[in-house]
């Protein structure tokens, strides 16, 4: 061997050493497991991530052997394993969105039955609260009927439900001011018709004795003055008209002296037809 051979090798072999740094898929592994750290995948694979982390570390140490190679293979592992764990991370969030939107329908639907619900319970208690309202009335109409019953006679007809006084109940003979007592029968009668709440007329027959002409002026009058009263106890006006009187009158009240001398008032109230609110009775076919 020549002198200064053994040192040329030397430095050959010390040329050869080269220690790296650093390398592409080393700093992308390194960027990988710390993202990966800051992510879902921390909580969803912990095992995957400490995985990762061991073949970083070897990957590091990798560095000192000079070959890339070596440090590319084992960085590519760690990537690998950041993949599967933050794969799993991104599964237990879309779970944990899925289960999110679930408790929300839920919730929704929940709200929207319990609506439902209220708004049934609302419905039945105004059903409650018009039947109540609906029997009182009804309770109301049958009892004003029976005690103007005792005073007046109430007959249905085709025509409507017809209430007769005779004309000695109300007026003076061939006067049309009201009697004290007549003025007591109309008030029944008017508490009737509010409780009926269906439109009604007036007809005053005339007498049958004395003067056409002169009858049925009088029967003009003392329809006017009994609807004036009856408006007077609460009967609305839209409620209650004059009607001249019927040339086939409803029967009267009985066939009498006293009613061919003094005549008869006849309050007609229309029939009560379906869809019209108020007083409950119905109205029967001709006998």
């Amino acid at each position: 061997m020549r002198p200064g051979t053994p040192l040329l090798l030397v430095a050959a072999l010390c040329g050869g050493c080269v220690h790296l740094q650093r390398t592409d898929r080393l700093d992308e592994a390194r960027a990988a497991y710390q993202k990966a750290l800051d992510g879902p995948a921390a909580e969803a694979s912990p095992a995957d991530l400490d995985t990762a982390k061991k073949w970083l570390d070897l990957a590091e140490k990798g560095l000192d052997t000079g070959d890339p190679k070596v440090v590319d293979d084992r960085a590519t592992v760690v990537i690998l394993k950041v993949q599967a764990a933050e794969a799993l991370g991104r599964t237990h969030e879309l779970a944990a969105e899925r289960d999110k939107t679930l408790q929300a329908l839920s919730a929704t639907r929940q709200q929207m039955l319990d609506e439902a619900q209220q708004k049934l319970k609302l419905t039945q208690a105004e059903l409650e609260k018009e039947k109540a309202v609906r029997d009182a009335a009804e309770a109301r109409l049958a009892q004003s009927r029976a005690v103007l019953t005792r005073e007046a006679e109430i007959r249905d007809l085709p025509q409507g439900t017809v209430i007769s006084l005779p004309g000695a109940q109300l007026f003076a003979r061939g006067g049309a001011d009201l009697l004290p007592g007549g003025r007591d029968r109309l008030s029944q009668v008017a508490d009737y018709l509010k409780s009926a709440s269906r439109p009604a007329r007036v007809q005053a027959q005339p007498p049958s004795r004395g003067s056409r002409k002169v009858a049925l002026a009088l029967s003009g009058k003392r329809a006017e003055r009994v609807r004036d009263f009856l408006v007077g106890e609460g009967v609305t006006v839209e409620q209650i008209r004059t009607e001249p009187p019927s040339r086939a009158p409803p029967p009267p009240v009985a066939d009498s002296p006293e009613f061919a001398a003094n005549g008869a008032v006849h309050i007609v109230l229309e029939p009560n037809r379906p869809g019209r609110g108020g007083g409950g009775e119905s109205t029967p076919g001709r006998p």
